[in-house]
């Protein structure tokens, strides 16, 4: 039988990256009482859980500012210890718009035959807003250089060879 870990409520929530540019790592970490939770993620997923974060709390008639950003209460404990990757992931919250839960599961290799991993992480409104803006900040800090022209990353050790301008050599992802 899979893991199945809910924190109902959370006493604490925040997503956050480890790493330098271009060699990060991002997690949702979460604790309930002396219980700390962390599951590696995307970048893309953490872009997808802000966007949806600030879209649920719209209907419930509340805006993400940069001043709800508390990056120094939100940062990552370390040491992380990642429990498992999340494969999936979906944010819900009641009708009130007062209480949220953040659902993961487990992203398993195709030829495995156990069942995914689960965890559920219950929140407030403030968790999430909290959730919200340091998700952001933690995707936009740290992130590299963009060329002005095309847009693609610089790599701050390789440099970047510019389609724009014709360049020779392997383009930086």
């Amino acid at each position: 039988m899979a893991d199945s870990i809910e924190f109902d409520p959370v006493d604490w929530i925040t997503a956050g990256s480890v790493g330098p540019p271009g060699q990060r790592t991002f997690y949702i970490q979460a604790r309930r009482g002396d219980e700390l939770m962390a599951l590696v993620v995307e970048k893309s997923q953490v872009i997808l859980l802000v966007q949806v974060a600030q879209e649920l709390l719209a209907r419930a008639g509340v805006a993400v500012t940069p001043d709800d950003l508390e990056e120094s209460s939100q940062r990552l404990v370390e040491p992380v210890a990642p429990s498992w990757r999340a494969g999936s992931m979906s944010l819900g919250m009641d009708d009130d718009g007062e209480r949220f839960v953040l659902e993961a599961e487990e992203l398993i290799a195709d030829d495995e035959t156990d069942a995914p991993a689960e965890a559920r992480f219950w929140m407030s409104r403030q968790q999430v807003v909290a959730l919200a803006a340091h998700g952001a900040f933690a995707v936009e800090h740290g992130a590299r250089e963009t060329c002005h022209l095309c847009s693609r990353p610089i790599d701050p050790e390789a440099g970047h060879v510019c389609p724009a301008l014709n360049g020779h050599g392997p383009l930086t992802v």
